[in-house]
């Protein structure tokens, strides 16, 4: 299980590459200015690492198909 100390790692890591993760004590509250729940210490941490990428990855996702649906049909 995580204890402060690798959560906090985590999120030092995450913001090596320009990636937000907020916390309030032992929770994820968000990631990237998305809100999130997130109670790491029910994770272990390859676990929350692969939670908050496939966040991530949720995020990119919506933000392709936005762009591409407000592009103008030819």
């Amino acid at each position: 299980m995580l204890n402060e100390a690798k959560l906090q790692a985590i999120v030092a890591t995450f913001a090596k590459y320009n990636i937000e993760v907020k916390t309030e004590e032992m929770r994820i509250t968000a990631i990237n200015g998305n809100k999130v729940d997130f109670d790491a210490k029910t994770y272990m941490q390859d676990q929350l690492i692969g939670l908050i990428c496939k966040v991530l990855e949720t995020q990119v996702v919506h933000e392709v198909w936005m762009r591409e649906s407000a592009k103008p049909s030819a």
